[in-house]
């Protein structure tokens, strides 16, 4: 990211490329169409959107802060340490 971006475009597409792959899996479930090559290249696609988004909106979640330890601001620090 180059700084551009717009954080909500960017999580709100994630979550909507992540919802649309979560329902194609269960549609994919639902019609029994794993059995064939067709369906096992839709729910590898599926899965692969899923994950790549997924992983886009972990760590832009780790960036803006809302997942991790959050540093908290300490006080001012103390004198420097005296090297002989």
């Amino acid at each position: 990211m180059s700084g551009q971006e717009n954080e909500a475009e960017l999580t709100i597409m994630s979550v909507v490329m992540i919802v649309l792959s979560v329902l194609g899996i269960v549609a994919g479930f639902s019609r029994d169409l794993f059995g064939g090559i067709d369906g096992l290249l839709m729910l590898g696609v599926a899965l692969m959107i899923l994950l790549i988004f997924s992983l886009l909106l972990l760590v832009q979640a780790k960036q803006l802060g809302w997942i991790g330890k959050r540093h908290k601001d300490e006080g001012p620090a103390g004198p420097p340490a005296v090297v002989k």
